[in-house]
């Protein structure tokens, strides 16, 4: 019987976690059906401090496909989250603007996320942080060029 820790099972394991343990945190305190998607999208116009995103770009962002994006964001609008307009210099595309009401979801689930990554580098030294990242640059480096 092998052992020997193997990296994409670790990585793996360690992104379900952290994804459920911040989804956890993420529902506390709210009525909303937010699911992780969403809170993604919320924390791209967050991250990017845009007015309007384009549908393709949260789409390519999140790696999903069109339908699907499609179908969370129809969900989102139903809800009071977003609004979709047609993009003034390309009819084929839709611009997604957030509500006042997303906004306020989006700042609350900015400080759960910034806390939860507080929590989570607390355990870690300097040092430890800086190898992590370097570690986890070149594995991406080697997914890139594997493709």
């Amino acid at each position: 019987m092998e052992t020997t820790p193997h990296i994409g099972f670790t990585i793996k394991t360690l992104s379900h976690r952290i994804g459920r343990n911040l989804g956890q945190q993420l529902r506390l305190g709210h009525d909303s059906t937010s699911t992780a998607v969403r809170s993604h999208i919320l924390g791209y116009f967050a991250h990017h401090e845009k007015e309007t995103v384009l549908q393709s770009e949260l789409q390519q962002h999140l790696l999903i496909r069109r339908s699907t994006m499609t179908n969370i964001l129809c969900g989102m609008e139903g809800e009071g989250l977003i609004t979709r307009e047609d993009c003034l210099t390309d009819k084929r595309q839709k611009q997604v603007r957030l509500t006042a009401k997303a906004k306020e979801l989006c700042n609350e689930h900015l400080k759960l996320v910034n806390e939860f990554e507080a929590s989570l580098r607390s355990c870690l030294t300097d040092e430890e942080l800086h190898q992590f990242f370097t570690i986890t640059e070149k594995l991406n480096h080697q997914l890139d060029t594997e493709l």
